[in-house]
C-alpha cells in the first residue's frame, strides 16, 4: 500500500519537475513530504549517510531514481534553510553537503558544456538543469570560490592525463565569477586560468590565429619570454593549452627555447639533445592545437628519458606508420568526435601522456580498474611492451594473452565488464581497454570455480612477471565470509610494513583488492588498486597507492580519507596511514620467501586494524577462524 502511494506521489512530482517553476512549488512541500515518510526505507532515508560525489550519477539514472535524488537535494536544502530539523544532520552540514554537490557536478549546472549531459534523455536532462538552476538561487558560485580553487588544485596535483574536468570547472569560473586577485582563492584560480587559457601576456591579448602570426615574426627575445612563462606555468599546473601547442610547434627545431617551453628538467634536456631530430618529427606530426594536452605529456615523457630505451623509440616509430583497423578508427573518432586530425595522430599524441604520466591514467566511467592499473604498470616498468600492445591492438583490434597455457584472443571473446563503454578516455585506453577487459573477464571465468579468489591466478597472467607468486585473500568465495583475518593481516604487515620486513619497500606495484566503502564506512563493493610504495612521513608509515578511477580522495569512513597531497605524495598517488589502508584490504600478493616469523607482528597492531574493519564493511560478513568456526567481533 505504501509503495503504491509513493508511486502516485512520484508520478505527480514527475510532471511538476518538468517545469523550472515546479521546483519552487515542490520545495514548499518538502517538509510535509518528509514528515509523511517519503524517504523512509529508501537509500535516501538518512541524509547523514549520503555522499555528495555520488549525487551526479544517481541524478543521471533516470526515472524514479532521478526523482528521489532531486527530492533528496531539496530536502537537504530545506535542512540548510532550517525548515527541517534533524539531530544527526545539522543546517551547517547540509549547506556543506550542497556546496560539495555543486563543486562535484559543475558539468550538470552548465549542461551545454557536457557531452555526457547531452546524451541523457531530454526529460532527465531537463529535470537536472531545473534542479541546479533552483539550487543556485540559494548557493551562489561566488560563495564557493574557495571550494572551487581547492578542487582545481587537488585535481591538478594528481596530474591526470585527461584534464577535461579541470578545464570545465575553470571555464565555469571564467564565465560565472568575477575574480579580483586579492583573495587567496582568487589568486589560485587566476594561476590555473592563466595556465589553461592565457599563459602569457601576449596570449591574453591575441586569439590563437593572431598569436600564431605573432610567433612567425617574433624576435628571439620575445620567443624566449613566451617559452619561459609557458613552460613554468605548464610544469606548475599540469595544464597545457592551444597556445602551448602553437609555441611548441614554432620552436620544434630550436632546442634551447624548446627546453624552456616544455619546462624540462635536467634529464629531459639531455634527452632532447640526444634525440633532437626525432623529437622535432614528433612535434611536427603530432603536437597540434587539437592535441594540446599532449604538450605536458611530451614534457614528462622526455623527463623520463624513455627515448633512450630502444624498445620505446622503435615502438613509437612502428606505431607512427601503422595502418589502423577500421573499428579502432571508429572508436577513436567516437572518443574525439570533433577532431579534424587523423585517428593515428590522436593515438600517437596521447601515447606521450600515457608514457609520461603513468599515474595519471584513469578508467573513466567504465568498471575496468584492472585494465587501467595494467596500463599504468606497463607504462612505468615496461613501456616498450606497452607500445607493442598498443600497436597490435590498433592494427588488428585484437590482443592475445596466455592463461595457463591457453591462448586467449580478445576478438574471439564475448563482452567484458564494460557493457556500455565510456569513450571519454585517453586514446591509448580507447584502443587497449576493450581488449584487456574481455581477456580479463575470460580469465576470471576460467578461474571462477576454484576454491580461492580467482585473482590469485588472473593477476600474474594479466599483468606479467612483476606480480609475486604468493597470494592471500581474507574473503572466502565459497562461504561468503571473512576467514582467518588474523593470519591474513599478520602476513600483510610482515611482508609490507618496513617495521616488520627489515625496512624493505616494494620493487614493483602490487595489485591488491580493497573493500570499497562510503563515507559512513558501509560496504559499497570490491575495487582494484595498486600499492606503489610504503614510506615514513612525519613519524608515521603510510601506504602510497594508485586509484585507477583518477580520483583518489573519496571518503572511506568519517575519519578515513585518502589524500593526494600534503603527506609526501607524488603526482598521481593517494595515501593513507598504513593501518587505515590495511582496514580496507581483502587480497594481496607477496613473496613467500619473506614469511619468516608471523609472530613478530604484535597482536595489538592486528587488533587495531581488525576492530575498524569489523565495525565498517565487516558488518556485511560472517567472520570465521582458520577452521571455519564463527568468531566474535573485537
Amino acid at each position: 500500500m505504501r509503495n503504491e502511494k509513493i508511486k502516485k506521489v512520484l508520478s505527480v512530482i514527475d510532471q511538476i519537475t518538468d517545469y523550472e517553476d515546479g521546483f519552487a512549488f515542490i520545495y514548499d512541500q518538502i517538509p510535509e513530504l518528509n514528515e509523511h515518510g517519503l524517504f523512509v526505507e529508501s537509500m535516501w532515508e538518512d541524509p547523514a549517510k549520503l555522499v555528495p560525489v555520488l549525487v551526479g550519477g544517481t541524478l543521471k539514472a533516470g526515472g524514479p531514481t532521478t526523482l528521489m535524488e532531486l527530492l533528496s537535494e531539496l530536502r537537504i536544502l530545506a535542512i540548510s534553510d532550517r525548515r527541517i530539523k534533524m539531530a544527526a544532520f545539522s543546517s551547517e552540514r547540509a549547506e556543506l553537503f550542497l556546496r560539495s554537490v555543486i563543486v562535484a557536478n559543475l558539468d550538470l549546472i552548465f549542461p551545454d558544456a557536457s557531452e555526457e549531459m547531452r546524451e541523457l534523455d531530454n526529460t532527465t536532462s531537463r529535470k537536472i538543469t531545473h534542479l541546479f538552476s533552483f539550487l543556485k538561487r540559494f548557493i551562489s558560485l561566488e560563495n564557493i570560490r574557495a571550494d572551487l580553487a581547492e578542487e582545481i588544485d587537488q585535481i591538478c596535483l594528481q596530474r591526470p592525463v585527461i584534464t577535461d574536468r579541470a578545464l570545465h570547472i575553470l571555464k565555469t569560473v571564467q564565465q560565472e565569477i568575477k575574480l579580483n586577485g586579492k583573495q587567496k582563492a582568487d589568486k589560485k584560480l587566476l594561476k590555473y586560468l592563466g595556465a589553461a587559457f592565457s599563459p602569457t601576456d601576449k596570449t591574453r591579448e591575441l586569439k590563437p590565429d593572431k598569436y600564431k602570426k605573432f610567433l612567425a615574426t617574433a624576435t628571439d627575445q620575445e620567443l624566449g619570454e613566451e617559452a619561459s612563462k609557458i613552460g613554468v606555468g605548464m610544469r606548475d599546473t599540469g595544464l597545457s593549452s592551444v597556445y602551448h601547442a602553437l609555441l611548441i610547434r614554432r620552436l620544434a627545431d630550436e632546442p634551447t627555447l624548446l627546453k624552456k617551453a616544455l619546462g624540462l628538467d635536467h634529464t629531459g634536456k639531455a634527452e632532447l639533445d640526444k634525440h633532437q631530430e626525432f623529437v622535432t618529427e614528433l612535434i611536427n606530426e603530432f603536437i597540434h592545437p587539437e592535441t594540446a594536452r599532449s604538450c605536458y605529456g611530451l614534457a614528462r615523457f622526455l623527463d623520463r628519458s624513455l627515448l633512450t630505451q630502444q624498445p620505446v623509440k622503435s615502438g613509437l616509430e612502428r606505431l607512427m606508420s601503422a595502418e589502423l583497423h577500421p573499428e579502432v578508427e571508429k572508436n577513436l573518432r567516437t572518443s574525439r568526435p570533433n577532431a579534424a586530425l587523423k585517428p593515428l595522430q590522436l593515438l600517437v599524441a596521447e601515447c606521450f601522456g600515457v608514457l609520461g604520466q603513468p599515474l595519471g591514467i584513469g578508467q573513466g566511467w567504465n568498471p575496468t580498474c584492472q585494465s587501467a592499473r595494467g596500463i599504468s604498470l606497463w607504462s612505468r616498468h615496461a613501456p616498450g611492451k606497452l607500445l607493442r600492445m598498443i600497436e597490435t591492438a590498433a592494427k588488428t583490434n585484437n590482443l592475445t594473452m596466455r592463461f595457463e597455457g591457453q591462448l586467449l584472443s580478445s576478438s574471439e571473446l564475448s563482452a567484458g565488464l564494460a557493457k556500455n563503454f565510456d569513450y571519454n578516455l585517453d586514446a591509448v585506453s580507447v584502443v587497449l581497454v576493450p581488449q584487456l577487459d574481455k581477456i580479463y573477464n575470460r580469465m576470471m571465468e576460467l578461474a571462477a570455480l576454484r576454491a580461492d579468489d580467482p585473482h590469485k591466478w588472473v593477476n600474474p597472467a594479466l599483468y606479467g612477471h612483476w606480480i609475486p607468486v604468493g597470494f592471500l585473500s581474507a574473503y572466502d568465495y565459497m562461504t561468503h565470509s571473512i576467514r582467518d583475518y588474523n593470519s591474513f593481516m599478520r602476513t600483510f604487515y610482515l611482508t609490507h610494513h618496513p617495521k616488520f620486513n627489515g625496512g624493505h619497500d616494494l620493487a614493483y606495484p602490487n595489485p591488491v583488492g580493497i573493500f570499497l566503502t562510503g563515507a559512513n564506512g558501509g560496504l559499497l563493493g570490491f575495487h582494484a588498486v595498486s600499492v606503489l610504495r610504503v614510506a615514513e612521513f612525519e613519524g608515521e608509515f603510510r601506504i602510497y597507492f594508485l586509484n585507477p578511477n583518477n580520483e583518489g580522495r573519496q571518503q572511506w569512513q568519517s575519519n578515513i580519507k585518502p589524500t593526494v597531497s600534503g603527506h609526501g605524495e607524488r603526482p598521481g598517488e593517494s595515501s593513507l596511514p598504513f593501518y587505515q589502508f590495511a582496514t580496507r584490504l581483502y587480497a594481496f600478493h607477496y613473496n613467500p620467501s619473506d614469511l619468516e616469523n608471523l609472530d613478530s607482528v604484535d597482536q595489538e597492531t592486528i587488533d587495531k586494524v581488525t576492530e575498524i574493519a569489523q565495525q565498517s564493511w565487516g558488518v556485511s560478513y560472517t567472520w570465521t577462524d582458520k577452521l571455519g568456526l564463527i568468531v566474535s567481533p573485537i
